[in-house]
């Protein structure tokens, strides 16, 4: 706590000395197309000196055609603003000054008769990051591993984002996580969503952005908050696309294609992508617990797995502009994975010095994933400018399957070879409808106001078999087979309301959700119904003292929900020693979250400060304990490792989190962040020590050398330290990457060359320790990986026309 009340102070006395007078302003406009009536998104203006000409500042304009240009050094200036490779306008003269500090050039409109002026050139850097009132935005395209590798290799370069050897995503340590694709949610990121973003090609997302305290628009599930993958869109008039090609080691390969065509009211997209992996894993569990005559029963378990995973994901949209203020569009988003699992759990266990059990299970697994998702929208603009009308509908089906065939050779005791079959398949349908209406109140205010429903259906239906030694044929095995059927409704309505006076800004909402849960276990005919009402309020304050200098401070209340298969009391039978089941009786998560925030940010370098403090009740975690087989299945004896979930009684975290982004020297760029965190948990309700505490913290470096004006270095680095679980704690985890990118000099060609963990050095160890269990698990992978790459652009833009305005999107 001493550390926390130091950086307090220090924000306090940065906060105090920020408050002086900055000789800067800030200059905004919006740019509409000839007609007047149609903003222009992607348009570039440069703010340049009124004498000298020299450009100060440049942007590009958004979908409402809105730019500013901030911390502009008071003078004189005029702005000049038009299509990319086009003809450019400017505006009269102004001046930045003390009595002018903002200056608003209003609409800037576009015309067809204007004297022909020199072509606009824009060559700037994006910032690595930036944060607005309720989000910090992460721009990724220069990052090397958004041309080669996946969204999973690029989450990896995000601050406070973690991204276990799994695929498993976490925010500041928590992996209650909302991931949304361009601001909604998505059937791919579900119950698949870590296989998914390990297939997604990381070269078509333009951003990441991470909500850690999210407004009341968005759903409050996830307690960490929400990441967004924000794609990028092309509507360039003609047609446009890129070829990539990558192969790497280990026969590795992945290639996509992305293109878009807009001949006039129409925008038509796609994508395609087919990854080969490889992934072999190794496993080794080691753990210890007290028989019933205090015995120490050691079982020391070492697994070895192969697997080639072959992804194909495509994407299709056409949009439709019906008129100047209606546009309709339709999606479709698909996605198959398919490989086969090889492996071998060597399994020795010993009662004191004696050996009791030595056996190999071994396992085939064909396994497939299939996830379908159709999207149709409808937007709509007032003549008030900013005045829109949103509706989508989403439907989405997602079905795994998993054929796992298992073979058992026992050394001891002696016993002939068994053979056992499961076969899992969860088939998951969703029904989501959304409307957002927002209201501009004056230029300083704006109200939004929706409704999302979502229908969800989880159907987990395992069948287990066994070769009877008896008649050599396959069996049902009764005590591995189930269905368990998981429906939910629930119902949201929300409102929020932002406004800006001088400096000063908040943003205030609530949203009221009703859920209705129904389970069914089909075996036992065990009923259970969950109904509740919530209501999750959300504020964001800002106060900018300068252009520079920028203060904040916001709360939100969330939830996580449990999923269908945590309900599900039914063991699974995973080996001779492991059992799982859920827990009908499990509660939703429910979290307050409360952070300060400090940003600085001058031209290329940014700096951002966070503390923040969560206090989280009914936790759900995995809780593992020894208990007799047949209390589970009574045709079997000895005991097993049963793993459930339970919820905790309260946590509490509360941190510091730092951020930095320069530039050394002309050629070099730096990005720092770093997170550090008290946490403590309550477990005593679970039979453990009462309260459990340590202080954990991570940090990622981000290096970018510009060899050349066309040849760029990339060093990624990150460390995750020691981490406290209810049971245990998580072991440190190290990663580095390494890449390089080369484009040619007709821009249309680049080559690319990357190294996923230089060092294979990821790993993830975790370790219990309780009067009951002891036990560490090391699972490892062989994920150093090579790739190298080209990328080739291409496309034509369609000619102009007088009476169709057309955009060029590309900077």
């Amino acid at each position: 706590m001493k550390l926390l009340r130091l950086v307090a102070l220090g924000l306090f006395v940065v906060v105090c000395r920020a408050a002086q007078k900055s000789e800067e302003g800030i200059v905004t406009g919006v740019v509409f197309g000839p007609a007047g009536e149609q903003p222009v998104e992607y348009a570039t203006v440069a703010l340049k000196k009124k004498t000298s000409g020299e450009t100060v500042r440049t942007a590009a304009t958004d979908r409402r055609g809105a730019f500013a240009l901030e911390s502009v050094p008071f003078g004189d200036y005029k702005v000049v603003y038009g299509l990319v490779g086009g003809d450019s306008q400017e505006t009269p003269p102004f001046a930045v000054n003390a009595q002018h500090r903002s200056v608003a050039l209003g609409r800037l409109v576009l015309t067809d008769g204007t004297v022909k002026m020199e072509k606009l050139e824009v060559n700037t850097r994006r910032d690595a990051f930036y944060k607005s009132i309720d989000r910090r935005v992460y721009n990724v395209g220069k990052d090397i591993q958004s041309v080669t590798g996946s969204a999973s290799n690029l989450l990896q370069n995000v601050p406070s984002v973690q991204v276990d050897i799994e695929g498993n995503v976490s925010l500041r340590g928590d992996g209650n996580v909302l991931i949304l694709i361009n601001g909604k949610t998505s059937t791919m990121m579900g119950k698949n969503r870590a296989a998914v973003l390990e297939q997604m090609p990381a070269d078509g997302i333009e951003k990441i952005e991470v909500i850690t305290n999210p407004s009341a628009k968005y759903k409050p599930d996830g307690t960490a908050g929400i990441i967004n993958i924000t794609l990028k869109r092309k509507a360039d008039p003609g047609y446009s696309g890129s070829v990539h090609v990558a192969v790497g080691n280990d026969d590795r390969y992945n290639s996509n294609v992305t293109a878009s065509y807009h001949p006039g009211k129409y925008t038509f997209s796609g994508s395609a992508e087919v990854r080969q992996d490889d992934r072999p894993r190794f496993v080794n569990d080691e753990r210890s617990h007290p028989d019933s005559k205090n015995t120490l029963v050691a079982t020391q378990q070492n697994t070895t797995e192969s697997s080639r995973p072959l992804s194909r994901v495509a994407r299709a949209g056409v949009d439709y502009q019906a008129d100047e203020h209606t546009k309709i569009g339709a999606a479709m988003n698909y996605n198959y994975r398919n490989f086969v699992r090889q492996a071998t759990e060597s399994s020795l266990t010993r009662t004191g010095a004696v050996v009791t059990k030595d056996y190999d299970r071994l396992r085939t697994n064909p396994n497939f994933q299939k996830d379908l998702e159709f999207t149709g929208t409808l937007q709509h603009s007032f003549p008030k400018e900013e005045q829109e009308l949103t509706i989508e509908v989403k439907q989405g089906k997602t079905i795994e399957e998993e054929d796992n065939r298992y073979t058992v050779v026992y050394r001891l005791p002696f016993a002939l070879k068994t053979f056992d079959n499961t076969l899992n398949r969860v088939t998951e349908t969703s029904t989501e409808g959304t409307v957002d209406y927002i209201y501009p109140i004056g230029d300083k205010s704006k109200f939004e106001a929706g409704y999302n429903g979502l229908a969800n259906k989880v159907d987990l239906d395992f069948r287990g078999t066994f070769l009877s030694p008896l008649t050599q044929t396959l069996q049902v095995d009764p005590q591995r087979t189930n269905r368990f059927i998981y429906d939910a409704m629930i119902h949201a309505v929300y409102s929020t309301y932002a406004h800006k006076l001088g400096n000063f800004g908040f943003l205030a909402g609530l949203r009221f959700e009703r859920a209705v849960i129904h389970t069914d276990q089909f075996n036992t005919r065990l009923l259970d119904q969950n109904d509740y009402n919530r209501f999750y309020p959300s504020l964001h304050l800002n106060y900018n003292f300068t252009d520079r200098h920028q203060v904040q401070l916001n709360y939100s209340h969330r939830v996580h929900r449990p999923e269908g298969d945590d309900f599900n009391p039914f063991p699974k039978y995973q080996d001779p020693t492991n059992l799982r089941a859920g827990n009908p009786h499990l509660r939703p998560e429910e979290i307050h979250s409360v952070e300060t925030g400090y940003q600085y940010k001058h031209n290329d370098t940014t700096y951002l400060a966070t503390i923040y403090h969560r206090y989280r009740y009914h936790s759900m975690t995995d809780v593992a304990r020894f208990v007799d087989s047949a209390t589970l299945f009574p045709s079997r004896d000895g005991t097993v490792l049963f793993t459930t979930k339970e919820n905790l009684g309260s946590s509490r975290s509360t941190g510091v989190e730092l951020g930095a982004t320069a530039r050394l020297k002309e050629r070099v760029s730096l990005n720092f962040s770093g997170n550090i965190y008290h946490n403590e948990i309550d477990a005593s309700n679970l039979g453990f020590s009462s309260r459990r505490s340590t202080t954990a913290w991570d940090a990622k470096l981000n290096l970018n050398w510009d060899v050349t004006k066309t040849t760029l270095v990339q060093l990624n680095t990150n460390y995750t330290a020691k981490r406290l679980t209810p049971q245990g704690y998580r072991h440190p985890t190290y990663l580095a990457n390494l890449g390089l990118r080369h484009n040619f000099k007709d821009k249309k060609m680049a080559f690319t060359l990357s190294v996923s963990d230089v060092f294979n050095s990821l790993k993830e160890r975790t370790f219990i320790d309780t009067p009951a269990l002891h036990q560490e698990v090391t699972r490892h992978r062989s994920s150093r990986i090579f790739y190298a790459g080209v990328i080739y652009n291409f496309g034509k833009p369609a000619k102009k026309t007088k009476d169709d305005l057309q955009f060029d999107n590309s900077l």
